[in-house]
């Protein structure tokens, strides 16, 4: 079967957004996504963020009512502290739950992310995060972060 449709929306973090002191997911800001019941969604998030020393990351692909279907597949890459550089912190997963490491490196880190979702009742899709460790210190997904979305 062909493809039917293009990417049907991107959105572009404009500005830094920061957790502190929380391991309670946040939505990024423009990362959601309403579907009616019976909707179906790919979904793909690229971009960067930074960590302080101790708090490392959590990330959700979250769905307010459980979907029919979900799968989610994350990878996060520290290009500049690792042995050896470059070393990956990879997931998949079928049903939601929370991509998490405690990480004690305070670096920039490469995200990507993807998956889709076919809703069972209407819901609201969104691409959340926080810290693994609450703590004093940032989480900051930086402005530029994209997130593209396909319905179909």
């Amino acid at each position: 079967m062909g493809f039917t449709q293009g990417i049907q929306t991107t959105n572009v973090l404009t500005a830094n957004q920061a957790v502190t002191n929380s391991v309670v997911p946040v939505d990024i800001t423009g990362f959601t996504k309403a579907l009616g019941a019976g909707n179906r969604l790919y979904w793909e998030v690229t971009g960067v963020f930074s960590t302080a020393v101790i708090g490392g990351w959590r990330f959700l692909a979250h769905s307010t009512a459980a979907p029919t279907t979900y799968n989610a597949l994350f990878k996060i890459v520290d290009i500049t502290t690792l042995a050896p550089a470059g070393t990956p912190f990879n997931d998949a997963q079928v049903a939601e739950a929370a991509f998490t490491n405690a990480s004690a490196v305070a670096t920039n880190y490469q995200l990507k992310a993807c998956g889709n979702i076919i809703a069972n009742a209407a819901t609201t899709f969104s691409f959340q995060f926080a810290q693994n460790n609450a703590q004093a210190n940032n989480i900051t997904m930086l402005a530029g972060m994209v997130m593209h979305l396909w319905q179909y």
